[in-house]
């Protein structure tokens, strides 16, 4: 498996040059980086200055901007599963402005930072915070269940949770997209694609990122293959402690 990243970013117009934002993208994402500075109601990120916010969080979100299945499902319907601070999925919403985006989370203060996000970057036409918790989105009879294009994730959970709470949230066709390292990857691979076969999943590639500033960064993408079966998603908190590979 070949994995990128290290790719450093010291200013928005070097974010900018990298991934071909135009103008109104820039002073999008320079008022949701403010609004990460300037939050005062609890912490949405462990940065505190612009330099890592621009590098450390724009420039990994905007390095799925060469997973080719986040192109081809650009008007799908997304969803930031675990959104917290809203990476990656605001950044690529500026980016790709036919996305739709769910941003979801599960804690109230990061939630009411969400709604703010979304009006900082421009996005209150096309996107949305959801304040709960992924099992009960994706339960029976619930809105989110079976409905997204995307599933986008990063720094949630390990790779069998994630394929496990991801799956009743995609749409038959649509794609978890998670960032890992590429060593997180080899370790949290084998049971993870035990678990996307119990959940209507199949493993699809690891795609590097060589754009993203982090090292070894990747991408673990997998496939929605067939209908959830009904026995998903289990209780909450079960996918993270008590893995079905395992």
């Amino acid at each position: 498996m070949t994995t990128g990243g290290g790719t450093a970013y010291a200013t928005m117009d070097e974010l900018a040059e990298a991934f071909g934002l135009d103008t109104a993208q820039v002073a999008a994402l320079s008022r949701y980086a403010d609004l990460m500075l300037a939050w005062r109601r609890g912490n949405v990120t462990a940065l505190h200055t612009r330099k890592e916010i621009v590098s450390t969080l724009f420039g990994d979100a905007l390095a799925l901007l060469d997973v080719p299945q986040l192109r081809e499902r650009v008007g799908a319907g997304w969803l930031d599963l675990g959104a917290g601070a809203g990476v990656p999925g605001i950044p690529l919403a500026v980016a790709l402005p036919a996305a739709e985006l769910t941003l979801l989370d599960a804690a109230v203060k990061k939630c009411a930072f969400l709604e703010a996000a979304v009006e900082a970057a421009g996005l209150a036409a096309r996107a949305t915070a959801v304040c709960a918790r992924s099992e009960h989105q994706a339960a029976a009879g619930q809105p989110g269940r079976e409905a997204y294009g995307v599933v986008l994730a990063r720094a949630v959970a390990p790779l069998p949770a994630l394929v496990e709470l991801a799956a009743p949230l995609l749409a038959l066709g649509g794609v978890l997209l998670a960032s890992k390292t590429g060593q997180a990857v080899r370790n949290e691979r084998p049971d993870a694609v035990a678990v996307a076969r119990l959940c209507g999943l199949a493993a699809g590639p690891v795609v590097a990122l060589p754009r993203s500033p982090l090292d070894d960064a990747v991408c673990a993408v997998y496939l929605k293959v067939a209908a959830t079966p009904k026995r998903f998603p289990r209780r909450e908190g079960q996918a993270v402690r008590h893995p079905l590979a395992r």
